[in-house]
C-alpha cells in the first residue's frame, strides 16, 4: 500500500511562516527543531506555497560529506569556468537572487553543516537584502560562528517546530491511511515516536508491510509488537553509537527499566557513566515529587539497544534494577511492587510466588488486566494458592474472556477453602457467567448452589450478589428489596463497589439524583481504596453521569466525564476506552454531536473487537446510533441499530436508552409518528419498573417530534423526579398543547441554560413552526434562525423539527413523513407497510402533495426532502 503523507498539524506554524516572509522589514525564517520533527516538510511546504505567487526558489541541502568542499552547498548554482573566488562568489549571489518574476526566495536545510564560503555567501544574500532566507537548524548541534552571523546580520522570525501532539498525530494517521484509525494504536505510536513525524512514518509504513497495521471494520488497528525498521534504526543507531562499557550499561539499564531513580541507576551502574550518557544527548533527567528519575532521550533508543542485545544482558540488567528496588523503602508502594515483580518474572531471578500473587492484585488496581493475568499465572507457576487463580479470573472476566475466566475458576478445588472464600468463590463465578458470558440462569444457579452451602457470617457475596443479578435481569423492584439491608461499607470491597452501582444506576433512572450522586461518592471511595474494584468505577462514572443527565445538570454531568476521561488518559486497554465512552455519552447528553460522534465511533467498535460486543460495546453503542442519527447520518444509524439485533444480551437491555436510539432513526427516516410511537411505549414501560426519570427523557423526546400527549403525565412527574429537566419538558408539551409559541421560544431559552442544546434546538424550531402558522413569518424567521444557530453550534445536528422549520412545505404531517420517506428510497408499498397504511391510502397523499407543490412525479416530490446519506 503506498502512503502519501500530507502536512497536518502545522497550520498555525505554517501561517507563521507565510506571513514573515510577506513582511518586508524580514530577512527570512529559522525553523529549529529536532530530527525528524518535519522541519524540512514545513519548510517544502512553505516553498510550494510561494512558488505560484511569483517568487523564485532555491532550496540547498547541506550534508556532512560537503561541510568540507567550498561552495559545496551551492555547488548547483556555481558559475563554471570562473576561477578567481571573487567573481565566483559574485557570480553565486547572482544566481541565487535573480528573480525576473518576483522575489528571490533562498533555502538551506541543516545550516548547521554549511561549509564556510557558503555561509559567507548566504550573510551576503542576508546583509543586503537580495532575497530572502528560510534557514532549518537541528536542535542540539554545535553552531558555527558563520552560521550565527547569518541570523544576527538580519532580522529573522524564529519557529521552534515541536513534535506533534496525539490528537496531531491521530490527525496525521487518519489523513494518511484514509480511515479511522483506532484510538490505542493512535496512542500507541505516539508513545513510541514522542510526536516525530519522520519516526512515525518509517514504522508505520514498516508495520503496514509487515501485516500489523490491519484494517478491521473499517478502523486501523495496529496488532502485535512493533520490530524496528531497518531504515529507521540505521538513522538512529549513529546516535547511539559505539558506547564505552559503563555508557551502554546505562543505557541498556534504561532500556529494560526505565524511568530509574537517578540515585538508584548511580548506585546500580557507574556515576560518572551516568553524566556521560546525559552529555551525549542519550539520556533526561526530569525532576519529580520522589526524586529526579531518568530515561532514555528517546523510546526508540531502547527499541535499538534492547534488539542489539543479548537476551541474557538483558535478563541480568532487569535482575540488578529489581534487586535494587527490592531493597528500596517504599519496595511495597503497589506501583513499584507490580513494576519489581515485572522485572523479576523477566530476569536471571528465581521465581517470587508471593511477589507475583501481591503484583498481580496491584496490576490489577493499576487497570493493567493483561498484565495481572500474566502475573497472577506466573504466580501459579511458582506454588501460589487460590489467590492467584481469583485474580487471573477476575482479570480475565473483565478482558472479555469469560470463557478461559470460568474454566481457571472450575479448577479451584473448594477442601481446603474456607466458608468465607467459598463464598467468593461463588461470587466470582457467577460474575462472570453473568456479564461476561451473558448467562444469568447459570449466574444464579452457582449462587443459589453456594447459598446452600455457606452460612450466614458469610453470606456477604451471596446476598450482595442477588441483587446485583435482580438488577441486571431487570427486575429492579427484588433489586432494591436485596439491596436495602446492606451496608456497602460492610462488604467485601469488590462487591461494595459494585452495588454502589447498583444503587446509583437504579436511582439514577428513578429520578432520585441525589441519592444516585451519593451511591456514586461511595462507590468512588471504596473502589480507590480496593485493589480488585477500579474498573468498577468507570460503571459507577457511567452511572453519575445518567443521573445528572436525566436530572438536567448538563453542564455537571460533562464536568464530571471529562475528569473520568482525563483520570483514565494514561490507563492501558479498556479503561482509557471506558473514559472516552462516558464522555461521549455526556458530550451527546449536552448536544455536542459531532465530539459525541468521534469519541462514541472508536470505542464501540473496539470494545467489539476486544471481546466485550455483548457488554460494554452494547452499551456504547446505543448514544453512538443516536449521535449519528442526530448528525443526520441516517444510513449508518440504522445499519448500527440493525446490528444491535445480532447481539445476543441476556442482562440490563436498557430498553429506554435503545427505543431513544431508535426513535431518532425513525424520525430521521421521516417516520416520525412511529417514533412517537415507540416513545410513547417505552415512557409506559419504563413508568412500570419506576425508571420515572426515563419516562421523563422519552416523553420529552416526544414533544421535540412534536407531540404534546404526554403533558398531563410529565406534569405528574414534577413531584417525583428531581432536576430541572422535567419542568422544562412539563412546558414544552403544555406550550406545543395550547399552541403558544411564544412559550416555546422561552422553553428553548431555558433548555439552552441547561445545557441541553439538542431540546434547545427543537423548542425553538417548534416556535417557528407555530409563529409560522399564525402568519408571523418575521418572528418565525428569527427563531428559524435560532435553532438553526444552535444547531451549528452543536456540530451539525439535524432533527425532524429543525428541518421542518428550516424547509416549510405546505404538507400535512402525515403528507411530509411520506415525502420523507420517498427521499429514503421506499417504495409505495414499503411507505405503506412502514406507516400502517393501505398502498391506495399511500398513493393518494402523495397525490395531494404532488398537487400542493406543483411536482411532477415521486423523484421531485423527494427532492423537496432530500436524504442524508451515511457519509455525510
Amino acid at each position: 500500500m503506498s502512503l502519501s503523507w500530507p502536512l497536518t498539524g502545522r497550520s498555525a506554524e505554517l501561517q507563521t511562516l507565510q506571513t514573515a516572509l510577506a513582511t518586508p522589514e524580514t530577512s527570512g525564517v529559522l525553523v529549529c527543531g529536532a530530527s525528524g520533527v518535519g522541519k524540512s516538510r514545513i519548510c517544502r511546504e512553505l516553498l510550494a506555497v510561494a512558488a505560484p505567487q511569483g517568487q523564485d526558489l532555491r532550496w540547498a541541502m547541506c550534508t556532512s560529506s560537503a561541510r568540507n568542499v567550498p561552495l559545496g552547498a551551492f555547488a548547483a548554482w556555481a558559475p563554471t569556468g570562473v576561477t578567481d573566488t571573487v567573481q565566483l562568489i559574485r557570480g553565486l549571489i547572482e544566481a541565487l537572487t535573480a528573480a525576473p518574476s518576483g522575489t528571490a526566495v533562498v533555502g538551506v536545510d541543516d545550516v548547521h553543516l554549511i561549509d564556510d564560503l557558503s555561509a559567507f555567501v548566504v550573510h551576503q544574500i542576508v546583509q543586503r537584502g537580495l532575497a530572502k532566507v528560510i534557514l532549518t537548524l537541528r536542535e542540539g548541534e554545535s553552531i558555527p560562528d558563520a552560521v550565527r552571523e547569518i541570523w544576527t546580520a538580519g532580522r529573522f522570525e524564529r519557529l521552534d517546530l515541536q513534535p506533534l501532539s496525539l490528537n496531531e498525530t491521530a490527525g496525521l494517521l487518519s489523513a494518511t491511511l484514509t480511515g479511522s484509525v483506532d484510538a490505542h494504536a493512535a496512542q500507541r505510536l505516539w508513545k513510541l515516536t514522542q510526536g516525530n513525524a519522520l519516526y512515525l512514518r518509517s514504522i508505520v509504513e514498516h508495520e503496514l508491510a509487515e501485516g500489523r497495521m490491519v484494517l478491521r471494520r473499517d478502523q486501523w488497528c495496529w496488532i502485535g509488537e512493533p520490530t524496528m525498521p531497518p531504515s529507521l534504526a540505521g538513522f538512529l543507531e549513529p546516535r547511539i553509537g559505539s558506547l564505552p562499557g559503563p555508557v551502554g550499561d546505562v543505557v541498556d539499564l534504561l532500556a529494560v527499566a526505565e524511568p530509574i531513580e537517578l540515585g538508584a541507576l548511580s548506585r546500580i551502574g557507574d556515576p560518572a557513566a551516568v553524566e556521560e550518557a546525559e552529555v551525549r544527548g542519550l539520556i533526561t533527567i526530569e525532576s519529580g515529587e520522589g526524586g529526579a528519575q531518568v530515561r532514555l532521550a528517546h523510546p526508540l533508543y531502547g527499541e535499538i539497544c534492547r534488539s542489539r542485545a543479548a537476551t541474557t544482558r538483558l535478563r541480568r540488567l532487569r535482575g540488578l534494577v529489581a534487586a535494587e528496588l527490592a531493597a528500596d523503602e517504599d519496595r511495597d508502594d503497589i506501583a513499584a511492587l507490580v513494576r519489581r515483580a515485572t522485572l523479576t518474572l523477566e530476569s536471571d531471578l528465581p521465581p517470587d510466588a508471593d511477589l507475583f500473587t501481591r503484583a498481580a492484585s496491584g496490576a490489577v488496581w493499576l487497570a493493567d488486566l493483561v498484565l495481572a493475568d500474566r502475573l497472577a499465572q506466573a504466580a501459579a507457576r511458582a506454588g501460589a494458592g487460590p489467590e492467584s487463580s481469583f485474580v487471573s479470573a477476575h482479570a480475565l472476566s473483565w478482558l472479555g474472556r469469560g470463557e478461559e475466566a470460568d474454566a481457571l475458576l472450575a479448577k479451584v478445588g473448594t477442601g481446603d477453602l474456607d466458608h468465607r472464600d467459598r463464598a467468593r468463590l461463588a461470587f466470582l463465578r457467577a460474575s462472570n457467567m453473568l456479564w461476561a458470558l451473558g448467562e444469568p440462569a447459570r449466574a444464579k444457579d452457582i449462587i443459589d448452589a453456594a447459598s446452600a452451602t455457606v452460612p450466614s457470617p458469610a453470606r456477604s457475596y451471596i446476598d450482595a450478589f442477588l441483587a446485583v443479578y435482580w438488577f441486571a435481569t431487570d427486575d429492579l423492584d427484588s433489586a432494591r428489596q436485596a439491596s436495602e439491608h446492606l451496608d456497602l461499607e460492610d462488604l467485601p470491597p469488590v462487591v461494595g463497589a459494585e452495588i454502589a452501582w447498583v444503587l446509583s444506576a437504579i436511582s439514577a433512572d428513578a429520578g432520585r439524583a441525589t441519592d444516585a450522586l451519593t451511591a456514586a461518592d461511595t462507590g468512588y471511595t471504596i473502589a480507590a481504596r480496593s485493589l480488585d474494584a477500579p474498573q468498577m468505577m468507570f460503571n459507577i462514572a457511567d452511572a453519575h453521569v445518567s443521573a445528572l443527565m436525566w436530572a438536567g445538570r448538563l453542564d455537571e454531568a460533562v464536568e464530571v466525564a471529562e475528569r473520568v476521561r482525563r483520570q483514565a488518559a494514561d490507563l492501558p486497554g479498556a479503561a482509557q476506552l471506558l473514559g472516552a465512552a462516558i464522555a461521549g455519552r455526556a458530550a451527546l447528553g449536552a448536544g455536542c454531536v459531532d465530539s459525541a460522534d468521534q469519541l462514541l465511533e472508536q470505542v464501540a467498535l473496539a470494545f467489539s473487537e476486544r471481546g466485550h460486543g455483548s457488554g460494554w460495546g452494547y452499551r456504547y453503542l446505543l448514544p453512538r446510533i443516536t449521535a449519528l442519527a442526530l448528525r443526520g447520518r441516517i444510513d449508518a444509524a440504522a445499519t448500527a441499530l440493525d446490528s444491535l439485533d445480532t447481539v445476543r444480551r441476556r442482562f440490563r437491555l436498557l430498553d429506554h436508552e435503545r427505543s431513544l436510539a431508535r426513535a431518532w432513526v425513525a424520525a430521521g427516516q421521516g417516520a416520525v409518528r412511529e417514533a412517537i410511537t415507540v416513545l410513547r411505549s417505552a415512557a409506559e414501560a419504563a413508568a412500570a419498573k419506576g425508571q420515572f426519570a426515563a419516562e421523563v427523557m422519552c416523553l420529552q423526546t416526544a414533544a421535540q417530534f412534536g407531540d404534546s400527549a404526554g403533558a398531563a403525565r410529565l406534569r405528574e412527574l414534577e413531584a417525583v423526579v428531581e432536576g430541572p429537566r422535567v419542568g422544562l419538558a412539563v412546558r414544552f408539551a403544555a406550550a406545543l398543547r395550547d399552541g403558544d409559541a411564544a412559550e416555546l421560544a422561552a422553553v428553548s431559552l431555558d433548555f439552552e441554560r441547561i445545557g441541553d442544546l439538542v431540546a434547545a434546538i427543537d423548542a425553538a424550531a417548534q416556535a417557528a413552526i407555530g409563529y409560522r402558522r399564525k402568519d408571523l413569518r418575521g418572528t418565525a424567521l428569527v427563531c428559524g434562525t435560532r435553532a438553526a444557530a444552535l444547531a451549528e453550534q452543536c456540530g451539525g445536528a439535524s432533527t425532524p423539527a429543525l428541518r421542518q422549520a428550516a424547509q416549510p412545505l405546505p404538507l400535512t404531517e402525515r403528507e411530509q413523513e411520506i415525502v420523507m420517506l420517498i427521499s429514503a428510497g421506499l417504495s409505495n408499498r414499503e411507505i405503506a407497510e412502514r406507516l400502517t397504511l393501505s398502498v391506495r391510502t399511500v398513493e393518494s397523499h402523495i397525490y395531494r402533495a404532488m398537487l400542493k407543490t406543483d411536482t411532477n412525479g415521486r423523484d421531485e416530490l423527494a427532492a423537496l426532502r432530500p436524504h442524508r446519506r451515511s457519509d455525510s
